[in-house]
């Protein structure tokens, strides 16, 4: 057992113990030197652990702590709705300015303790705590890959997962073994983070408290589908089992069971066994063969490119989001969306591919081209 789990281990007194040491006695050297095998964010995870009253989380989130009480007694969020993929409308619930800043920041250490405890099939929602910037190892692609070749693949959809998800799961959590805080300290990172009595959607805490927040159903899934000869991993909402052999309406329904138990709800709409002989996806990647992009992906790309290498910018922006004008706002939109399309091709199948290759040089040439002309019109 290495150090840092070792530290996870201990009570809370001692982690609050560490905690005083370190951020308020300003012993960090000191405790660098006795544990020199820890990585800086190993360190933030055991000392947000550490805390048991809003004063030592001010000090950790380095807030004022009139803005914190305040955010607990009256969180302030806009409520807004975006329309869905599948169609229908998504409420978001977005915290305001101070509040957002403070999830942040609380975003930060719950990612970096989360990533140490996570389960292996899990890969929706993590971040990599040694460089923010950077995608972690948890993945579509890596969540996809290990359902390549199956005869049979399924997959299930949580209903309405963030909403689903209480404001006394959420405390019941943080006073697991997971976290040990004191009622004080739950009832303080449960309002901060919930808002009417649920998980808002638009808070920048929301995927990695759900994270935590399914680590039995996870735990579940996984120990039944040993014991069932499938394969499972998450993705967020996104549930898929995988197995060579017939996956059968029994096996459906006890899977549906497990999850119910767990207290969560299966969007049978978008249920679906899907055997070799058809397209199987995985989080919107095939995975018949090998992972890969959809060919209506690739051809949407082709004809974006095609479009605005043709007609230019202003036109293509118009052909693609089916309106009689555009602005400068849906051409940045546009020159985004066709650069996010193309990146992904890269991720699925790989910065050597001849397609990606292609389509990201085409792109950067006619990018080039659209800010020459911009630079000459202004002089």
């Amino acid at each position: 057992m290495n150090n840092y789990k070792q530290l996870l281990k201990l009570t809370a007194e001692r982690r609050q113990e560490l905690f005083h040491s370190i951020v308020i006695w300003k012993n960090f050297h000191l405790f660098r030197e006795n544990h020199r095998d820890l990585l800086k964010h190993e360190i933030n995870s055991i000392l947000f652990l550490g805390i048991n009253s809003p004063g030592l989380l001010e000090l950790l989130l380095k807030a004022d702590f009139c803005s914190i009480q305040k955010n607990v007694n009256y969180p302030v969020y806009t409520t807004y709705k975006i329309k869905k993929k599948s169609g229908g409308l998504r409420t978001i619930e977005s915290p305001d300015e101070t509040l957002m800043a403070i999830q942040k920041k609380l975003n930060f250490y719950l990612q970096s303790y989360y990533y140490h405890i996570r389960p292996k099939h899990v890969h929706g929602f993590v971040f990599n705590p040694y460089n923010y910037r950077t995608t972690s190892e948890a993945n579509i692609v890596e969540n996809a890959k290990v359902h390549v070749g199956k005869k049979y693949v399924l997959n299930i959809d949580l209903k309405d997962f963030f909403s689903n998800i209480s404001a006394a799961r959420v405390k019941k959590l943080f006073s697991s073994k997971h976290f040990i805080f004191n009622e004080h300290m739950t009832n303080v990172l449960t309002l901060l983070l919930t808002y009417k009595g649920k998980l808002p959607t638009g808070a920048p805490t929301s995927p990695v408290i759900s994270n935590f927040v399914c680590l039995d159903l996870d735990h579940s899934l996984l120990e039944f589908s040993k014991s069932n000869g499938l394969t499972y991993t998450r993705f967020a909402d996104d549930l898929t089992f995988s197995s060579d052999e017939e996956i059968t309406d029994v096996l459906l329904l006890m899977i549906k069971e497990v999850i119910r138990l767990n207290g969560f709800i299966v969007n049978n709409k978008k249920v679906r066994i899907k055997s070799s002989a058809r397209q199987q996806k995985v989080t919107g990647i095939v995975v018949n063969e090998k992972v890969n992009v959809d060919r209506k992906y690739i051809k949407r790309i082709r004809a974006m490119l095609y479009h605005l290498k043709l007609e230019g910018l202003t036109a293509a922006t118009i052909k693609h989001f089916g309106l009689v004008a555009s602005n400068q706002m849906l051409e940045i939109k546009f020159m985004n969306r066709l650069s996010g399309y193309i990146n992904f091709v890269g991720m699925v199948r790989g910065k050597k591919d001849l397609i990606f290759k292609k389509y990201d040089m085409d792109f950067r040439n006619i990018q080039r081209e659209i800010e020459i002309r911009k630079i000459l019109k202004l002089n």
